[in-house]
């Protein structure tokens, strides 16, 4: 590195006045730490985190702190720092923002320094370092989930009721009422049922029948009700209800364990609750908004006796109180409904805000932005944040892809999530903070049935009539000056998205099936198989003859967009190097909820040239032996030998995601003796095995990924989820973004979300459609080349030695 480089000498001075403070004693005594070990540790948070004298002062401001665990205030100004300082540090802002404007970084670091103050890195996170990390990366428009349900209107329509569009829209706003009424109740069921079950696991690992135990979980979660069914007792909601159908679960389950084992489960129980419930309510409650600052957001919590249901309709913008007065009684139907009544007949006199605007901006930049808004319309803003959740009414085309469907008015930002009225189906949009894909889903399906049973009650009730007083609608006027401000603010990145359901999901449950006909060892999960072929196309992916032409075309048609199309051909080049960095993040919640997610990054490079041609060598092989005629014998040996090398290689691959996604999910280190399942691996896969890493690292798995890839699997043979999109953290090194559902008819729908550079330069030429067109033909392809690829393993899975038409062997 050159030694004049602002970036050299950044980091150089860094290490020169951390070292002044870490090689004291002081330090060796209480990290437990050599010298070598603590040099290293500070090289690794000057190369992270050049911030000049800024971890020093850290360090320091810790090492006097006695308690192990430093308070919560402490951690977050510390993270102030050491942002502001390599900002300070790195004048120039494009080192910054390419190298170190990363929170994963800047996490990283802290966490070091807690290492080296001798405190404890993971207890410093009350809330887990997921929780720690979204907070400060994924809080842009781009970072929500989103999802959509069928149920309320299917049903309906079987039932031949048509709602008033006044009842429609109040069925909605009192299943959102008492969400938020039920919502600690709602986190204690997801809490109580993750717990329990675990600690039964740990207390059962050593039995006989440990493995009913282990799968426990999945047994729970084809029983799980998401709606009050015909047993439910009078006056019992939905999360009383759910609670007392898994208590019945429960205690069939542990009938027949011994007395001791039943007492030390309950005590252990009787701990966690004492110690984490309240902690994980507070943590995942979504009865609070979100304050933006430069480095990341804080939650703030909204009483419940002040929080609003937020309604769109007509464009403009209404709140509704949830509670009786100031009290934290639930609103009751009919004053609910008089309030939707009123506003859908007198609605306010206002324009149409046009608040979308403001969600492109980077949430980094809305502070300062808030500041240059008028007063009015700031005081206005903040109302806003008394509704966690807001209802649009303006219908969107369900045939649009979900990307567009959100890209109605759905306020701010501020709050965790928007309901959208297709007319057809109702689309879901989820803050990343508040909520992990699976959550999310599982919420969306939880609020449709609640909808759906408040619709049921409401068509047996006369027309709603209007009050006499419409409920608050602010203005949220902008002025001219105030969209050009808005529009010379750091934007989001501008995204491409494409929606497909060509996967033949039929095709892979069977080649599953084959696998465990063949060899018990040949473990490789739908989400295994549809990981390991998108490394597989990422190779092979040649674009459509069509789209080359129209890029081309483009080029020579109009000059000012050849930039644009350059970088269009290299998205879209062939490129036998390129194997992605794919992020898939795995369940944490089942051993610690506060935990959520576990990121687990697929590195590039595993799945490589050569196992493309091994897969190609045993096609080759078995169609050889298929066409044979003479020495038929002799081909199918020949084929068989490729044949058990490649299920090998498959075996082997299945065996390390598992052995990965299994020590992602416990949150611990895993010898690599125990990670090597299977004896006498092919070299491709013994070198993946070795480079499962003896510890996790969170943070620098956030950093490696390109690609996310996030499958909620299938969802529960009553639920009527039907598509799922996935969120993007801020960190622009995320390009594309894959999410997956299958449903309860077993089609399984991908959504691709495509922020390649190509996106922003082909958009500001005019060319948007070219951009759908790109992300299409990419998306289409994997969908079609990925059913072939089944197709032919399972033809060279289930290949057997024919003679004269029968089977002389196995």
């Amino acid at each position: 590195m050159d030694e004049h480089d602002p970036l050299f000498y950044a980091t150089q001075y860094t290490i020169s006045d951390l070292k002044t403070i870490a090689r004291t004693q002081r330090v060796q005594e209480l990290s437990s730490l050599s010298l070598p070990e603590i040099d290293e540790i500070v090289h690794k948070i000057a190369r992270h985190a050049p911030a000049g004298n800024v971890p020093g002062a850290i360090l320091s401001g810790l090492l006097r702190l006695p308690q192990r665990i430093p308070p919560a205030d402490m951690v977050r100004r510390d993270i102030t720092l050491l942002f502001k300082g390599v900002e300070q540090t790195l004048l120039d802002k494009a080192v910054y923002s390419a190298f170190y404007a990363t929170p994963a970084a800047i996490l990283g670091t802290y966490q070091n320094l807690l290492k080296l103050a001798g405190k404890d890195p993971d207890q410093s996170f009350p809330e887990g370092i997921w929780q720690f990390y979204i907070d400060y990366a994924l809080r842009d428009d781009t970072a929500r989930h989103t999802c959509e349900t069928h149920g309320f209107d299917t049903t309906l329509s079987q039932h031949k009721i048509q709602l008033a569009p006044v009842d429609r829209v109040a069925a909605w706003a009192m299943a959102a009422a008492s969400c938020l009424h039920q919502y600690y109740d709602l986190l204690e069921n997801e809490w109580r049922e993750r717990v329990y079950i675990y600690v039964l696991q740990e207390l059962t690992a050593d039995r006989p029948d440990a493995a009913h135990f282990k799968r426990m979980y999945r047994l729970w979660d084809g029983k799980r009700p998401y709606a009050r069914h015909h047993d439910a007792q009078p006056h019992e909601n939905y999360p009383a209800y759910r609670r007392r159908k898994f208590d019945e679960f429960l205690a069939t389950a542990m009938d027949g364990l011994p007395k001791p084992l039943k007492a030390e489960w309950a005590t252990r129980i009787q701990e966690a609750e004492q110690q984490d419930l309240a902690a994980y309510q507070r943590q995942m409650s979504i009865r609070s908004y979100l304050e933006p600052g430069v480095y990341g957001e804080v939650r703030k919590p909204v009483p419940l006796e002040s929080a609003h249901i937020g309604l769109i309709h007509q464009g403009r913008y209404y709140l509704l109180p949830i509670c009786v007065g100031n009290s934290t009684s639930p609103v009751d139907v009919a004053a609910m409904r008089t309030r939707i009544a009123t506003l859908m007949t007198y609605p306010a006199e206002n324009p149409p805000a046009q608040l979308q605007k403001l969600t492109y901006v980077r949430r980094a930049a809305m502070p300062e932005i808030r500041t240059q808004l008028p007063e009015v319309l700031n005081n206005e803003l903040d109302g806003l944040r008394l509704a966690p959740i807001w209802i649009n009414t303006d219908r969107r085309s369900r045939h649009l892809p979900l990307s567009a469907i959100r890209q109605g008015e759905r306020a701010v930002g501020d709050h965790p999530l928007t309901i959208f009225d297709t007319g057809e189906t109702f689309v879901f949009d989820l803050s990343h903070i508040y909520f992990d894909g699976v959550w999310g889903v599982a919420l969306a399906e939880i609020l449709t049935n609640e909808a759906l049973a408040w619709a049921v009650h409401l068509d047996g009730l006369p027309p709603a009539q209007p009050g006499q007083k419409r409920p608050y609608s602010p203005a949220l006027h902008l002025h001219p000056a105030d969209h050009q401000r808005l529009e010379a603010a750091p934007q989001v990145a501008m995204e491409a998205s494409a929606e497909t359901q060509s996967v033949d999901m039929s095709a892979i449950l069977s080649l599953r099936e084959l696998f465990k006909r063949r060899n018990d060892l040949l473990e490789l999960t739908v989400n295994d198989l549809l990981i390991l072929y998108r490394a597989i196309h990422a190779v092979i992916y040649r674009p459509s003859p069509e789209l080359v032409q129209m890029l081309e075309r483009l080029r020579q048609e109009d000059p000012e967009a050849r930039d644009a199309v350059a970088s269009a051909l290299v998205a879209i080049s062939p490129d036998s190097e390129r194997n992605p960095a794919i992020l898939v993040p795995v369940d944490a919640s089942k051993r610690s909820p506060r935990d959520r997610v576990y990121p687990m990054t697929f590195g590039g490079g595993v799945v490589s040239l050569e196992y493309i041609s091994l897969h190609q060598k045993a096609l080759a092989a078995l169609n050889t032996y298929e066409r044979a005629s003479r020495n038929r014998e002799h081909a199918y040996n020949q084929f068989e030998k490729v044949q058990k090398e490649y299920m090998a290689m498959l075996a082997g691959f299945g065996a390390g995601l598992f052995a990965y996604k299994q020590r992602a999910a416990a949150g611990e280190s895993m010898s690599m003796t125990t990670i090597r399942l299977l004896a006498n691996l092919p070299v491709p896969m013994q070198r993946f095995l070795d480079r499962i890493p003896a510890q996790f690292d969170v943070l620098n798995d956030m950093l490696k990924g390109r690609e996310v890839f996030s499958n909620v699997g299938q969802v529960a043979s009553t639920s009527s989820l039907t598509r799922f999109m996935t969120a993007k953290d801020d960190n622009e090194k995320k390009e594309l973004v894959w999410g997956l559902m299958t449903d309860a008819d077993q089609i399984m729908r991908i959504t691709l979300r495509d922020f390649r550079p190509h996106v922003r330069l082909l958009t500001a030429v005019g060319r948007p459609d070219l951009c759908l067109f790109i992300a299409a033909d990419l998306l289409e392809s994997y969908a079609a080349s990925l059913n072939q690829y089944v197709r032919d393993v399972q033809r060279i899975a289930g290949a057997q030695f024919k003679q004269r038409g029968l089977f002389s062997r196995g």
